[in-house]
Order: C-alpha cells, then sequence, then structure tokens
C-alpha cells in the first residue's frame, strides 16, 4: 500500500476526489493527521500523476500554513517506515524540506531514501564508503 498525509482534512478530501474520479480505492486513517492509503499495482501513468497532484496539495498546504495569523507553527511532514522489528514509525521532516525534495524526487522515491536512511540508523556500517557494504 502507498500512504499519502495530510494535515488539513479539506486537502484530503480534494485527494480522494481526484482518486474516485480515477477509479482508485482509498483507505482513510485519521492516525498520524489524515492519511490516505491506495493499492501500490497502479500503472506507471495513473501513480505519477497521483504523486503530481499530492505535491500539487503540499504546495497548497504550505501557502495555508504561511498565511495562518495565529502565530502558531502548524505546519508538518512526514514519511512514514517500518523500523527492523516490524513497528511502523513515522519520520517527521520540515514541511519546506518536504516540498523541495517532491520536487526532485517522487513519493516512492523519497519513501525508499527515509526507509534506507532508518535501516542504517538502526543498523549502522561506519566502514569506509569504498569498502563493501554489509550484506543485510
Amino acid at each position: 500500500m502507498l500512504e499519502y498525509i495530510f494535515f488539513d482534512s479539506s486537502l484530503r478530501g480534494k485527494f480522494v476526489e481526484y482518486l474516485r474520479a480515477r477509479e482508485v480505492e482509498a483507505e482513510l486513517s485519521d492516525n498520524d493527521g489524515f492519511l490516505v492509503s491506495i493499492a501500490d499495482d497502479l500503472d506507471d501513468e495513473l501513480s505519477d500523476g497521483i504523486d503530481a497532484y499530492y505535491e500539487v496539495l503540499l504546495q497548497e498546504n504550505a501557502a495555508l500554513l504561511e498565511g495562518t495569523e495565529d502565530g502558531l507553527e502548524k505546519s508538518a511532514a512526514g514519511v512514514r517506515v517500518q523500523l527492523a522489528d516490524g513497528t511502523p514509525c513515522m519520520v517527521r521532516l520540515d514541511p519546506d524540506l518536504m516540498a523541495r525534495l517532491l520536487g526532485c524526487l517522487g513519493l516512492e522515491e523519497l519513501r525508499d531514501m527515509v526507509q534506507a536512511i532508518a535501516e542504517q540508523v538502526e543498523d549502522p556500517d561506519d566502514r569506509p564508503l569504498c569498502h563493501t557494504a554489509k550484506q543485510r
């Protein structure tokens, strides 16, 4: 399953409508924000379109947060990873950094990168990079 997280219910609603218009089934959860999960076996064109629309909504979320007048910092972004023991974990990222990263990487590439970092933190390999990587 692919997971998309939102921090505004109206933006999640827009995303769900986008998915419905493309006949993509979604599961919703309100844990750690407003989560939308979809199957990960979609064709590449549809998957790329969904990721692109998600990036647009992330930008819209950033614009909403910049416009807050109550002085509270409400921006948040994250990527869910799975720890070695199977525990799911939300890696929180600065929303501006997340938006910049998603300008260069697809959402799945970003998830893969953060997952690889989590694995290295749990099982560090401090040998020089010129040595062969550990077999996992």
